[in-house]
């Protein structure tokens, strides 16, 4: 998720961060379902998140998750290994100056994502859907004294992916004609709103993300694709960072799925260590 905090110029941060996700119900199309062939899927992940101030109003940001997953029940194989490496850059195209305490940022990010390896991405059970990605998004990143609030809308564009075996059975207008193996992955948008509570060591925020299907998709059932499925959710959550020394820090969070389509009602808890330049003294 990109922030409306700049890094600053030549100044770096990298952020480890462990995670783990559950869930047991899951929504078919908007209507939730239990499986007990599945039971609950557990995916835990290792992210390492780097960021780098190549200017005072240009950020580069670099993020590669290792994920494995499970699920308690039935005969689904766990997957494990390494998901989608990404690259965003974050430009900060204005900052006006609002009385004596306010400024206002209006910023651009631009990014790309694609597999490390070749994971299986066709199974209920999956690390990821397999797809190069680009995304593209607009940010207003509202700071005062102590605290700040961003609102930012975004757009996936999601390449085809090639799955493991002939697809016989599903919604044609999703099958690419010149190969009976490469289906289309709906794109989506993004609206995201955060905010919260800032000073030189703590830094406390709540957060709702919206992800709606943007071109036509599939719905969960038989014979289907799962990389076709078009997957939407509402996600609330919030995040706590705690500056234990100049150059050192600690952050944790939580964030639950309410409401979807085709998607694990989820809930997450994460943690990690933060080494370098906190952006929100800036």
């Amino acid at each position: 998720m990109i922030g409306g905090f700049m890094q600053g110029h030549r100044k770096a941060s990298l952020a480890i961060i462990g995670s783990q996700e559950s869930y047991s119900t899951y929504f078919i199309n908007k209507t939730e379902t239990k499986n007990p062939n599945l039971g609950t899927v557990t995916t835990q992940a290792l992210t390492a998140v780097g960021t780098y101030g190549l200017g005072y109003d240009l950020d580069l940001i670099v993020a590669a998750p290792y994920i494995r997953t499970e699920a308690s029940a039935g005969y689904f194989p766990k997957q494990e290994g390494f998901q989608d490496a990404s690259a965003t850059l974050r430009w900060e195209a204005y900052d006006y100056k609002l009385g004596k305490k306010l400024r206002l940022s209006w910023l651009f990010a631009v990014g790309y994502s694609m597999p490390i390896q070749n994971y299986v991405n066709d199974a209920m059970v999956a690390i990821g859907r397999g797809s190069k990605n680009w995304d593209g998004r607009t940010m207003l990143h509202l700071k005062g004294k102590s605290f700040f609030i961003t609102g930012q809308y975004g757009y996936i564009r999601r390449g085809q992916v090639t799955l493991d075996h002939v697809v016989n059975y599903y919604d044609p207008s999703q099958l690419n004609p010149n190969s009976g193996s490469k289906v289309n992955v709906p794109d989506v948008t993004e609206i995201i709103v955060r905010g919260g509570y800032v000073n030189t060591w703590l830094n406390l925020d709540v957060w709702g993300q919206q992800q709606t299907p943007y071109t036509k998709g599939t719905d969960i059932g038989p014979g289907i694709p799962f990389p076709t499925n078009a997957v939407g959710f509402t996600r609330l959550g919030a995040t706590a960072y705690l500056r234990l020394a100049k150059q050192f820090g600690l952050t944790a969070g939580y964030n639950t799925i309410i409401d979807g389509r085709n998607v694990g009602k989820s809930s997450q808890i994460n943690a990690g260590l933060v080494i370098g330049h906190w952006t929100a003294n800036n």
